[in-house]
């Protein structure tokens, strides 16, 4: 099994993309997930995937015992695959349990430290901490705080962005409007307090990045990214940052998922468009229907999908020629040995229930890639 205290790392982080040898990362862990707090930032953050199921002012949102367990096991399996596989295994801090975070602001159910590709991102030799969408999240890091500061002293740059207050107001419902859709029912309830004079803040996760060495793809779909992006650019003058325009309301790693240098996993034709000029030419693999079906949570009561039905796509590398994959979905591992791949099958049996793939689990801290030029002309 994987150590939960393992020996500091040897030097600080390397990370410059999403393909090279994986050699040390950080998988999340799902303790005491037992509710969603659906206040206004989590509603308006997952509102494309419940928006059909939540009832009118629905607050709290249980989730059954046997279902975390399930998560549990499988999110355990997973870190001992990256353990079998060579890869240098982190945890964070397990959370504890009907934790309520706070501000002047309001006040929110915490999460438990799952998705922690989304609260942090590895810019090369530099840490960087987010600035979380939701309000449940702003303390999360707090569980990685341990290994963040073991490799800062082993030399990592260590950066966070400007905390977002997250009051009433703060939050760019801008991506919606451009689409037609209509959040009012998400926005309807504010319970926050609003802060004179601040309006739309800086708010913006690591999960709306691709890394590829020298360049970096960053999804901007409202202003609250568009700050985020002119911070990027103004601390990171070394990195070409492209802008992707809004192809999603947030994450875009269950959209487009660099497996190697000129081949990339492609939600469908349609995101090309989207992509810099350069990666026109490489080749795209476009994932087949999956027929497996959907777990039935009937005897649950408890439906409410937080990811989208592509998170399968959400895979792993372990370097350019080993992936790990959901086992329940056997069409893409099929396609992927076709393609040479060695797939590693580990079984995520509630992708759509916490937000998450096995890509969202993780946060790798070292790979053997540097900065590239992988879109030179």
């Amino acid at each position: 099994m994987t150590q939960p205290h393992p020996a500091p790392p040897a030097a600080g982080v390397h990370s410059f993309d999403d393909f090279t040898r994986l050699r040390e990362v950080v998988v999340g862990r799902g303790d005491h997930y037992t509710e969603h707090d659906a206040d206004i930032s989590w509603r308006l953050f997952y509102f494309e995937n419940v928006a059909p199921h939540l009832a009118a002012g629905q607050r709290q949102l249980s989730v059954p015992q046997q279902i975390v367990d399930e998560l549990n096991e499988d999110v355990a399996a997973f870190a001992d695959a990256l353990a079998g596989c060579g890869v240098r295994v982190l945890r964070p801090c397990a959370a504890g349990k009907d934790v309520r975070v706070s501000s002047p602001w309001w006040s929110s159910g915490a999460t438990p430290p799952l998705n922690v590709r989304d609260n942090a991102i590895i810019l090369g030799e530099t840490i960087v901490e987010t600035a979380p969408h939701i309000r449940g999240r702003v303390f999360e890091n707090d569980h990685l705080k341990p290994h963040f500061v073991r490799y800062f002293e082993q030399g990592a740059n260590w950066l966070s962005m400007p905390r977002p207050a997250l009051a009433a107001g703060s939050l760019d419902t801008a991506y919606f409007d451009r689409q037609g859709i209509d959040v009012t029912a998400a926005m309807a309830g504010e319970d926050a307090l609003p802060i004179d004079g601040l309006g739309l803040e800086m708010v913006f996760d690591g999960a709306q990045c691709v890394r590829l060495g020298r360049d970096v793809l960053v999804n901007v779909a409202n202003h609250n990214h568009e700050l985020a992006y002119r911070w990027l650019t103004r601390n990171f003058p070394g990195l070409r940052l492209h802008r992707l325009p809004g192809i999603a309301d947030n994450h875009v790693d269950s959209i487009v998922v660099p497996l190697r240098p000129g081949l990339i996993l492609l939600r469908s034709p349609h995101y090309l468009q989207f992509l810099p000029e350069a990666m026109h030419g490489w080749e795209a693999i476009y994932p087949p229907p999956s027929t497996v079906a959907e777990q039935d949570y009937t005897e649950f009561g408890f439906v409410i999908p937080t990811a989208s039905r592509y998170i399968d796509i959400n895979v792993l590398s372990i370097d350019e020629n080993t992936v790990v994959v959901n086992s329940l979905y056997p069409e893409l591992i099929e396609l992927l040995e076709q393609r040479g791949f060695t797939v590693v099958p580990v079984r995520h049996r509630h992708r759509r229930l916490f937000g998450g793939g096995h890509h969202c689990f993780t946060l790798d801290t070292v790979r053997d890639g540097g900065l590239e030029d992988y879109l030179s002309a």
